[in-house]
C-alpha cells in the first residue's frame, strides 16, 4: 500500500510538472482550408416511377467567402442536367446546386461531379464528386414461395415473391437475408427463361465473404420449371484478387404456391 501511494503520489506531481509546462506552450493552429469542396447529405437516389420529378441537390462550398465568382462544373453523364457554373456573390461561402433526371423503370447511372482544376487541395478534396441513381421498379405481390436452400446450409424458408411491374421479372424475396434478393426472368407462359449473370446470394462464407450465383449456361448453369418447382443451377463463386473463385456448380430450388402458369 505505501508503495502504490508513493508511485500514486509520483504520477500527480509529474503531471502537474507537465501542465505547467503546457500552460506555456503556445499552440498555433494550421491554416484552414481556404479552396473549394463539394458535400452532400447523400450520394445514392432511389426514385420510383411514380414519383413527379427526380431531383437531388449537393453543395459547393468556398469556406472564406471572397469576391463575387462563378464557379464552373463539369459532369460526366448525359442523362442528368446539371448547371454549367454557379454563381456566388461577394461573401457567400456556400451554394445550392439541383440536380434533374428522368431515368426509366430498372435503370441505374453513376454521375461525376468535377471542378475546375487549381481550385481545390488535393490534400483535402480529390476534385470530383460521384453519386449512384437509380430508378426502382413498381413492385405487386406474386405470392409465396418455398425456398429449398441446398448449397451451403441445407434449409427450407417460405418467402414472397414480387414481380415488377410491366417486366418479365420476379423476384424472391431475401431467402439468405435481409436485402439480398433473388431475381429471376420468366417468358410469355411464365416458364424459366434466365437468370441475371451475377447475382449476391446474401450468405457470407467462412473468411472468404460474400458468395455469389452467376448464371453461366456455357459452364453448365441452367434455370429450368416442371410446373411450380424451379431449379436455380449455377456457379457459386466468390470475389478473390480481382476476379473469382468457384466452388462449382449447384442448384438451390423453389416451389412457388401462386405459380401463374399454373391459371
Amino acid at each position: 500500500m505505501k508503495n502504490l501511494l508513493k508511485y500514486a503520489f509520483a504520477f500527480v506531481a509529474s503531471a502537474l510538472v507537465l501542465s505547467a509546462c503546457t500552460d506555456e506552450y503556445e499552440y498555433t493552429p494550421a491554416d484552414a482550408y481556404d479552396g473549394i469542396y463539394l458535400t452532400a447529405d447523400a450520394t445514392n437516389f432511389t426514385f420510383t416511377p411514380a414519383d413527379e420529378s427526380q431531383e437531388f441537390t449537393f453543395k459547393v462550398v468556398r469556406p472564406h467567402g471572397g469576391a463575387a465568382e462563378s464557379i464552373s462544373l463539369t459532369s460526366d453523364n448525359e442523362l442528368f442536367t446539371v448547371p454549367a457554373t454557379v454563381d456566388f456573390e461577394a461573401g457567400q461561402t456556400e451554394a445550392e446546386v439541383t440536380v434533374s433526371c428522368s431515368l426509366e423503370a430498372g435503370q441505374s447511372e453513376t454521375l461525376n461531379i468535377t471542378l475546375p482544376e487549381g481550385t481545390y487541395d488535393l490534400n483535402y478534396f480529390s476534385g470530383s464528386f460521384s453519386f449512384s441513381v437509380s430508378c426502382d421498379y413498381v413492385w405487386e405481390d406474386a405470392g409465396t414461395a418455398t425456398f429449398i436452400e441446398d448449397v451451403f446450409v441445407g434449409f427450407q424458408k417460405d418467402v414472397a415473391v414480387w414481380h415488377a411491374q410491366g417486366t418479365n421479372m420476379y423476384v424472391l424475396k431475401a431467402p439468405y437475408s435481409n436485402g439480398y434478393d433473388i431475381a429471376f426472368y420468366l417468358d410469355d407462359d411464365y416458364n424459366a427463361a434466365e437468370l441475371p449473370a451475377v447475382q449476391p446470394l446474401g450468405y457470407n462464407y467462412s473468411t472468404y465473404g460474400m458468395t455469389y450465383m452467376r448464371y453461366l449456361p456455357e459452364q453448365g448453369a441452367v434455370f429450368m420449371n416442371e410446373g411450380n418447382k424451379f431449379t436455380m443451377s449455377c456457379v457459386i463463386s466468390v470475389s478473390m484478387n480481382g476476379g473469382w473463385g468457384n466452388f462449382g456448380v449447384y442448384a438451390n430450388y423453389f416451389v412457388w404456391n401462386d405459380w401463374p402458369g399454373a391459371e
